[in-house]
């Protein structure tokens, strides 16, 4: 899904005059979902981190929000670990597959579900070691047999962006003792986790705003920034950009998502897409 915006008080080029003089391979958390007007300021000013050398400044700015969520949601909250199996719905969005990159890097055992044939083939393509479609079949079915295969016993962590139905079903397959992070509702359709289940499975059911964050524990995001930075660099993670606009084709950006056409991020770049891409 697209970012909040951040309404401020200032024009874009005093935005751009301050991230200037910060230096050139800089970025900002923001950056993908700035609006400009003459509203009172909502935000607080603008938060920058240097870019690690040879990085794509147009990639880093969809690393925080997308990629921060599933680091702080995985590792913090959930404490995932290697051989562990991980479930993640809408796994071929944005922080869906930041969820799946970041599942690999720890060593568990990801379950992916996105729908189409192109998402598919590209989730397989990271190395994911089961993809569902289930426009083509019943997840719980599905799921069931490939852990029978590994003589797994069930789903250890949920990553549900997603919500609705898809939610009602993976609840089916999780393991005793399992983590549920609530990353969002993307299917328009709010789920209902039946606590008494939750109770008699052991289910820890964490609810995520990563924005709340920065406010309340902004230490969590600065380690989680420096992890994935390190990650960045390193080559184990890599951000997929599947669509830039500029700010005057917001309506394009939507469009995208609304229509399934997306793999990863969309990105909204206040100039010219071209002229924001770095030439690292």
């Amino acid at each position: 899904m697209l970012n909040r915006a951040i309404f401020v008080d200032v024009t874009e080029e005093v935005i751009k005059a301050q991230i200037r003089k910060l230096g050139e391979l800089v970025s900002s958390p923001w950056i993908n979902s700035i609006s400009f007007t003459t509203l009172p300021s909502y935000s607080s000013p603008v938060e920058s981190f240097k870019v690690p050398e040879g990085c794509d400044l147009v990639a880093a700015a969809a690393l925080p929000v997308a990629y921060g969520t599933s680091h702080v949601g995985l590792v913090h909250r959930a404490q995932l670990k290697s051989g562990q199996v991980l479930l993640v719905l809408g796994a071929a969005g944005g922080v869906g597959l930041s969820a799946v990159q970041i599942g690999k890097v720890c060593g568990a055992i990801v379950i992916a579900v996105a729908r189409g044939a192109e998402k598919v083939q590209f989730l397989k393509s990271l190395g994911v070691d089961h993809v569902v479609d289930p426009s083509q079949s019943n997840i719980i079915p599905n799921v069931k047999e490939f852990l029978k295969a590994r003589k797994l016993k069930g789903v250890d962590i949920l990553y549900d962006p997603v919500g609705g139905k898809l939610t009602k079903d993976a609840l089916k397959l999780l393991n005793w003792g399992a983590n549920i992070l609530v990353i969002g509702f993307a299917s328009g359709e709010v789920p209902v986790i039946p606590v008494n289940v939750a109770l008699v499975k052991n289910w820890t059911v964490h609810g995520l705003y990563w924005g709340s964050y920065r406010i309340h524990c902004p230490s969590v995001l600065e380690l989680s920034l420096q992890q994935l930075l390190s990650w960045l660099a390193n080559d184990l993670i890599s951000i997929k950009i599947s669509h830039t606009y500029s700010l005057a084709e917001a309506n394009l950006a939507f469009a995208a998502i609304k229509d399934r056409k997306v793999i990863g991020k969309v990105i909204i770049i206040p100039n010219d897409p071209k002229a924001a891409r770095s030439k690292l």
